[in-house]
């Protein structure tokens, strides 16, 4: 236990002292804090725009000349003006309409609105854009538009105002979710299972690099001479283990601050409120449990690929096999999240112990797991991490201090 120890530790401290592995998690967690700070930046720039009606225009805002020469919206340009305060709209002449089309092309924040008459003498509404990238809603535009056009047509034929707005508004609308998924659980799951993915990837690839570099440095043979390899292996996983469950769990906590103190309360992701509601204690503990037990189960694999080069420029290829399987597991693990209604897919990934780290996660959040499925999940996966192990620990004693020729699968 204590030669365990000593290689843990040894590996542990090696790993995060490393530039790679510093300069990481300085990047992610500036990107975590950047991100979650852009929606309240944008918020005070928006909340900080004058009044058009009562300050001289934002030269800062994108600008959409709008062009209706027969007046077939009546105060259009007015109605506009006043309601999306995003955007200066400027009446444009129709003569200018060749240079207004060379000065959108030329930039993205320049748009043009032309109203013309259709065949059956209704208005057309025409958008020039540079690109679908636009700032301009064409789509909330048309919308304005038209129900000015309407509520100025009825108007004109003695409609009173009252039962114009009645005709014109919209029911309210309820949506009730009876199912454990909601938007926020979603998001979260795929990114979770994302990162999940990435940790074992490149922590594994960390373990099999470790392996290797001592082995083709000779350095492993001086530390088989105090610790048998078996243990050398177990510490070594159990070392960069650690290290990337620091990283893993130090990451979700910068996440969860700032989604606190950071990110403004009423911030919507595709009209839909982010919440954290579906993360609970439970949740929390068994994607911790799952990474680890992930982690563990391609570690070992990636320790004998690093253990079975002779030289460092062919630890990808022997890593092949392993990246392959963690592949194709996440992959299929994805491709259950896309199909819910798939019963046997979903419950081929919550059981084969190769799939289930990457999507148990996801599942955590946004379905009810009966107790039965956690334990023969985690059992199947537990019982092949043995299996593993100790077949992973027989190629690592035979192949660490061997070099030339590749070995002889017997």
């Amino acid at each position: 236990m204590k030669q365990i120890l000593t290689i843990f530790a040894f590996t542990f401290r090696d790993a995060v002292r490393k530039k790679a592995f510093i300069i990481t998690t300085i990047i992610i967690l500036g990107l975590i804090v950047l991100l979650s700070a852009i929606p309240g930046l944008v918020a005070s720039v928006d909340g900080g725009t004058q009044d058009p009606g009562t300050a001289e225009p934002d030269e800062s805002l994108p600008v959409c000349y709008y062009i209706d020469e027969e007046v077939l919206i009546e105060n259009g340009l007015e109605t506009l003006s006043d309601t999306i305060t995003s955007i200066r709209f400027e009446k444009g002449e129709p003569a200018k309409i060749a240079e207004y089309k060379e000065a959108v092309k030329a930039d993205g924040d320049i748009s043009i609105i032309q109203i013309n008459k259709g065949s059956d003498g209704l208005p057309v509404i025409a958008f020039t854009n540079k690109d679908f990238m636009s700032r301009v809603s064409a789509s909330e535009i048309s919308e304005l538009l038209s129900d000015i056009y309407i509520s100025n047509t009825l108007n004109s034929k003695g409609i009173d105002e009252e039962t114009i707005a009645f005709a014109q508004s919209t029911l309210d609308m309820t949506q009730e979710f009876v199912g454990g998924m909601d938007f926020s659980g979603y998001m979260l799951g795929i990114v979770l299972t994302m990162l999940i993915f990435f940790a074992i990837y490149f922590y594994g690839y960390g373990v099999s690099m470790s392996v290797a570099t001592e082995k083709t440095s000779r350095v492993i043979e001086t530390l088989v001479v105090s610790s048998k390899p078996s243990r050398i292996l177990l510490g070594k996983c159990l070392g960069m283990g650690l290290a990337g469950l620091s990283q893993f769990v130090l990451f979700i906590l910068a996440g969860a601050l700032c989604y606190k103190y950071i990110l403004p309360d009423d911030f919507m992701l595709f009209g839909m409120e982010i919440s954290l509601s579906a993360f609970t204690d439970k949740s929390a503990i068994f994607t911790i449990i799952y990474f680890l037990l992930g982690y563990t189960l391609y570690a070992m694999m990636n320790a004998v690929s690093g253990a079975y080069v002779s030289k460092i420029e062919d630890l990808n290829s022997a890593m092949m096999p392993v990246m392959m399987i963690a592949m194709i597991s996440f992959y299929v693990g994805y491709f259950s999240i896309m199909s819910p209604n798939n019963v046997f897919l979903n419950k081929l990934t919550l059981y084969v112990p190769f799939i289930s780290p990457f999507i148990m996660p996801f599942n955590l959040l946004n379905s009810d797991l009966s107790n039965a499925d956690l334990l023969i999940s985690i059992a199947t996966l537990v019982v092949t991490i043995i299996i593993v192990t100790a077949t992973s620990i027989k190629i690592y004693t035979a192949s660490v201090l061997h070099y030339g020729k590749g070995l002889k699968l017997k």
